[in-house]
Parts: structure tokens; sequence; C-alpha cells
């Protein structure tokens, strides 16, 4: 581990910057431990949390184009109970990101930074549409999630720059996230899928999908979106949509899962989530799918597992 780092505590948005030659801006610090315990030059911090005029947890645009502002420094729990609702699949996400404890610190601009194509709130948030407020030492610029994200651990952070709130424009009424990993909680997503729609009379509209742990960052499913688009979901539509998601994603074998095992289990969570779809009740619960990671096959055999064989796409 390195030695003793200094620690600044700037009161305004507007000494930030200017502090972060050489630091590192901090907020929950949730990976601050591990990443100091493998080495990494954590010499000078530069903790946000006491900024008297950071952006509220949420603020609600209104006009004809109304957006969800999110604070990117305010801990994750009290962005989603300050959201009542207005953006399940967020909601969905927050409910298996790590623990309670965790999501008292977190924050979604760390989820971002670290620029995980595992990170449990980016799938939402792309799929919203999300952009991202940068601020630096030149005032506050703006990004689109999709090209914030560069690669793995790579965002669009320039020095002295830091992530200040995310704006999504107001989601529908219908969204959700599906998750799978080792166990219910306090693990790293074997691949997770978030989406949003709106259903008009059984015909889907505003199809977004977005799916995490499938590609060097979080990706559209643009392939399915556009199966799914202004049609009804029969199976023919839903096979269609689970053949797409096959070109949308480029899975790799790491130590959680095999390329092949997150194949399968991406047309399954997909299938899961299209069946979810019900006119009276647009908003599904949130749910975590718990897998046993297979070591030598990639099928999956777990009871639970939302991949059957009528499931898998070659």
């Amino acid at each position: 581990m390195t030695g003793p780092a200094r620690l600044v505590r700037p009161r305004r948005v507007a000494e930030v910057s200017a502090l972060l030659g050489g630091a590192r801006p901090v907020a929950g610090g949730t990976d601050l431990l591990v990443q100091r315990r493998a080495g990494a030059p954590h010499h000078s911090l530069v903790d946000l949390t006491g900024l008297e005029d950071a952006p509220p947890p949420l603020r609600v645009t209104a006009g004809p184009s109304p957006s969800l502002v999110l604070s990117a420094v305010a801990p994750i729990a009290v962005v989603v109970d300050a959201l009542d609702g207005r953006f399940p699949a967020l909601a969905d996400a927050a409910a298996f990101f790590a623990s309670q404890q965790i999501r008292n610190r977190a924050t979604i601009g760390g989820n971002l930074a670290t620029g995980s194509p595992a990170a449990d709130t980016v799938p939402p948030l792309l799929a919203a549409g999300a952009v991202v407020t940068i601020r630096g030492a030149d005032g506050e610029r703006e990004a689109p999630l999709e090209d914030f994200l560069l690669g793995p651990r790579a965002v669009d952070l320039r020095p002295a720059e830091w992530i200040l709130a995310v704006t999504v424009p107001a989601p529908p009424a219908a969204g959700g996230y599906r998750k799978v990993g080792g166990r219910r909680a306090l693990a790293i997503s074997f691949l997770d899928l978030a989406w949003q729609w709106r259903a008009d009379d059984g015909v889907l509209r505003d199809v977004r999908l977005a799916m995490g742990s499938v590609a060097p960052t979080v990706v559209r499913l643009r392939g399915a979106e556009a199966e799914l688009e202004g049609r009804r979901v029969t199976p023919d539509v839903a096979h269609a949509a689970i053949a797409a998601v096959q070109a949308d994603i480029h899975p790799i074998d790491d130590l959680r899962a095999s390329a092949g095992y997150r194949r399968r289990c991406a047309a399954g969570l997909l299938r899961e989530a299209l069946g979810s779809i019900d006119a009276r009740h647009p908003h599904p619960a949130a749910s975590h799918t718990h897998l046993a990671l297979p070591t030598t096959s990639t099928s999956c055999e777990h009871p639970t597992c939302p991949v059957s064989a009528g499931d898998i796409v070659a």
C-alpha cells in the first residue's frame, strides 16, 4: 500500500479544478482502499463531499423536453430516494448495487469515472440517453455518456476535470434492469441489461436497450432495438430481437464467465425483459438472476437461469 495521502476539502465547486493538478477527486471513496492496496499512487486527494454549492441530489427541469438532473457527487441511495419512482431502471440497478452501506457512500460520478464495463448504474443511464456534465478549469462541458465511455478503465476526463452531474431525458414509466451475478448482492456482474420503452396497446415505441460486461464498454443494443421498435412482441419478433443481440455484443472470456456463457445469458435476459411486458403493470418489480458460473461448459444448468435450450442463439 502507498503511504498516507494528503486530503484537501474545498467548499465551492469553483475551487475544485485548481486543486486537481496531480490530485485525485474522491466522493464516496468506496474503491479507494482497494486501489491503494493495489499500489495506485494516491498521494493527494480532493474530497468533493463538502461542496456547499454542489448540485442537489435531483433537479427536475420542466418545459417541452423535461429532464432529470442527477448529482454526480451525492450518494446513490440519496439520488434514488429523490427520484421517487421517476427512473425505474436506475432504481432497479441501485437495488443490487453492492450493499446498503456502500450505496450510502458511493456516487454516480464515481461509478462512471471508473470506466468499468460492469458498472451497475451505467446501463440504465446509457439506455436513457444520459449526458455527463464535466467541470474543469475552463468551466463546464457536456458529453453524451456513449461518447464519454472510451474503453475499459478509460473515460473522457481531461486533466483537472471531474463529473458534476448527469442529465437524462425524463424516462418513460416502463423500464427495468436485470443483472446476472454469482450471488444476489456484493458481486460484479457477469452481464446486465437495462431497458426502457413505451408500450402503446402492445406496440413498443422509443425502445432503448443497454448491456454491460459484453464489450469494452457498456453498449446500446441497436440491432435489437430496431427489431422491436414499432412492433408487437410476438414470438417471431422476440426471436429476431434476441438473434440481433448476438451482433450487438462482443464478450470475452475472463475470470467471471466465458464469452459463450455471456452470449447465452444475454439472450435469456432480453427474453425475460420482453416477457415482462404487461400494459396493466408497465414496471415489473426489480429482479436479480442468480447464476452459478460453469467452470468447463458454456451452457447454463442453474435452475434459476433465464436461459433455456430454446433461448440459445448460436
